[in-house]
């Protein structure tokens, strides 16, 4: 029982270290350890670095390509998995790969590990891109980024394939098993954890004054448990402690996907409702009770005393209070925002992740219960369970990264087409519904088991519950459809050209204040921009609180001008936008305010966009709202503001009087 005891402790301990060093800093030693881990990222290993382009976003992008590789693979082998659980000998024919069907434990096993690759891979690329967008809009070395992306990549598939080579290279079990933990343990969490923690450590310190985002600390506190787990697993394995063994296979397969999952959920949903996070209280607490409690996902039974399995129980029921604090914040703060989040299948992809997240925490609750410290009849379920919580309520995560947040820190429009929608949906129901399916199946076998003691008419009545394998697996191709659809939305909007300029700060547009001027860097723990200032003035549409509209000193600078030369030219939509104005006898403000559905001062393309569309002045198409975006933009910020626009149509209204 001690070991355990100390496994947490060493765990935690350099969780809190870490912690300390981020906020503190480590005192003199500050520039020569920068130094150091500069060298480890640019130049180790020598020459790897310099193959891949160092561009700004390249590494969390590269993370999140392979991972959505990764989720396609996944999704179609769990829709085999669960064919062949209703038809046995359905792949007979794939037996000389080396991997067993008899009970389909093989497949299962392969399932599980594309799975937790993928979705590793995709939540890492996604918290490394807020992480380097909180700070300078880069990561410290995208390069050595996409390296380890490569390198988990390949180490992953190599784990893959290891039963297939130890069986032709003749190995026994014993040393196939210890040859499979120690390759993944070692090279795919610990170097390549340790090489992304250097990475998000030296772009965090990048942030200057402001505080770390509550995606920044998930995303610290997960790879530290990448690096640290792992040689708590290898050293309780090679010392017999089996108790540490489960502390570190449950830190491995719960903890760091869980948290992942978090710090994509706490950079995803914010910037699709473009709104900041609705509880501070409610971030804290999830990241606190996160690693102090034991995850719902991926539990295994408990061989130890009683005292120990009780402490183990009353931590998993806990384990459940961080999911709901997530859900209960996020569906707050995707409330605040419910306009930019209808907006795009991403912000919905978003929100049908937190509605579906308290569903499954408690589902996976009740089978990790009995799995962990009951008799293991629902071991399977709740393996099971575990998978279905990644694939739905991750997968819905995932898309809506790959389909919303990535495209905006790339600076594209999310993907609206393309069956991007169509693709939300079918993961979302055919997830949900696919769960339910194989829960009722599972229960309903359970209580057979415990029924029915006659052996032919238990043999008869299991028969006739492969039903629900079958209806399962049909539920569940619509998820394999979802991610698929879901790639080709994403070829497609990465050959899209940009239509704004990448941004490097937050996502949230505006800020309620009480009155006067407050730097934003006072609010970036709640996912407020590094540089932005508002200023809360004393005319009548500040007082009203409906919006607030900062006139900025650099448009009236001698460099504008409010005359311009008669051959300047101006879009033919502007034109449409000046007469609709005379027509309806609209003034500028009234315009403006009307269109900044979020009250931020500020109209982005897709704003401007839709207002358009509505007033029936034009119908454009994305890639030609930056042209117009560009045509106002006069402090090129990529964002229209009231004083921007009523230069630009003062112009045109003096251009078009000296015409006539």
């Amino acid at each position: 029982m001690v070991s355990v005891f100390v496994s947490i402790s060493v765990l935690l301990g350099a969780m809190y270290l870490v912690a300390r060093w981020l906020q503190n800093g480590v005192g003199g030693m500050s520039p020569s350890l920068h130094a150091l881990g500069r060298f480890l990222l640019v130049k180790a290993p020598a020459g790897a670095v310099d193959l891949f382009d160092d561009a700004p976003g390249r590494g969390g992008r590269t993370w999140v390509r392979f991972g959505l590789a990764w989720m396609i693979l996944a999704a179609t082998l769990a829709f085999v998995a669960r064919w062949h659980n209703w038809d046995g000998g359905a792949l007979d024919s794939l037996a000389s790969l080396g991997w067993s069907y008899d009970d389909g434990s093989g497949l299962a096993t392969t399932v599980a590990l594309t799975l937790r690759t993928g979705i590793v891979m995709v939540f890492l690329g996604t918290g490394l891109t807020a992480a380097g967008r909180a700070s300078g809009g880069r990561l410290a070395s995208e390069a050595s980024a996409s390296l380890m992306a490569l390198v988990f990549t390949g180490v992953s598939l190599l784990v893959l394939l290891l039963p297939t080579i130890a069986g032709i290279a003749g190995l026994d079990a014993a040393t196939e098993d210890l040859l499979v933990k120690s390759v993944s343990s070692i090279v795919l969490h610990s170097i390549v954890g340790g090489a992304l923690l250097v990475n998000a450590l030296m772009t965090l310190a990048g942030r200057g004054d402001a505080p770390v985002s509550y995606s920044g600390w998930f995303l610290v506190d997960a790879l530290v448990v990448m690096v640290v787990a792992p040689l708590v697993y290898i050293a309780a394995e090679l010392g017999g402690a089996t108790q540490s063994v489960w502390f570190a296979q449950a830190a491995l397969e719960g903890w760091l996907p869980l948290a992942l999952m978090l710090a994509t959920a706490y950079a995803v949903v914010p910037a699709m409702a473009e709104r900041s996070v609705w509880s501070s209280a409610l971030a804290s607490s999830a990241l606190l009770l996160t690693f102090a409690t034991v995850p719902v996902v991926s539990a295994r039974s408990v061989d130890a005393a009683p005292l120990l399995q009780n402490l183990a129980g009353i931590l998993l029921t806990l384990g459940i209070l961080p999911l709901l604090a997530t859900s209960v914040n996020l569906l707050a703060t995707a409330k605040n925002g419910a306009s930019s989040i209808a907006s795009s299948p991403a912000g919905m992809a978003s929100v049908l992740a937190m509605l579906l997240l308290p569903l499954y925490a408690v589902g996976t609750y009740f089978a990790a219960m009995e799995a962990m410290v009951g008799s293991g009849s629902l071991a399977s379920l709740s393996a099971a369970l575990s998978r279905d919580f990644f694939f739905t309520v991750g997968g819905l995560l995932v898309l809506a990264s790959v389909l919303g947040y990535m495209p905006l820190a790339g600076g594209r429009q999310p993907a609206s087409t393309g069956g991007a929608s169509t693709a939300v949906w079918m993961v979302a129901v055919g997830g949900l519904l696919a769960t339910v399916s194989t829960t009722l199946g599972s229960l309903a076998a359970r209580a057979v088991e415990h029924g029915v003691s006659d052996a032919d008419m238990l043999e008869a009545t299991m028969a006739n519950l492969a039903g629900f394998d079958l209806v399962g697996a049909f539920l569940f191709y619509g998820v394999a459809l979802g991610f698929m659809l879901t790639g080709s939305a994403a070829v497609r909007n990465g050959f899209t050209p940009a239509t704004a300029t990448a941004s490097s700060t937050s996502d949230v547009s505006t800020y309620a204040l009480a009155g006067g001027s407050t730097s934003i860097r006072a609010l970036l723990g709640r996912g407020l921009g590094l540089d932005t200032v508002l200023v809360v003035g004393t005319d009548e549409a500040a007082l009203s609180g409906s919006t607030v509209i900062a006139v900025r000193a650099d448009l009236h600078a001698d460099e504008v001008k409010e005359f311009p030369d008669l051959e300047e030219k101006f879009p033919e939509e502007l034109h449409m936008l000046a007469n609709y104005l005379s027509e309806t006898k609209q003034d500028v403000f009234s315009f403006f305010r009307s269109i900044d559905l979020d009250d931020s001062g500020a109209v982005d393309a897709r704003e401007l966009q839709n207002a358009l569309r509505a007033a029936k002045i034009a119908n454009l198409p994305p890639w030609d709202m930056g042209r117009l975006i560009e045509a106002i933009d006069l402090d090129g910020d990529g964002q229209i503001n009231l004083p921007e626009l009523d230069i630009v149509l003062a112009r045109l209204r003096a251009a078009s009087s000296e015409e006539e």
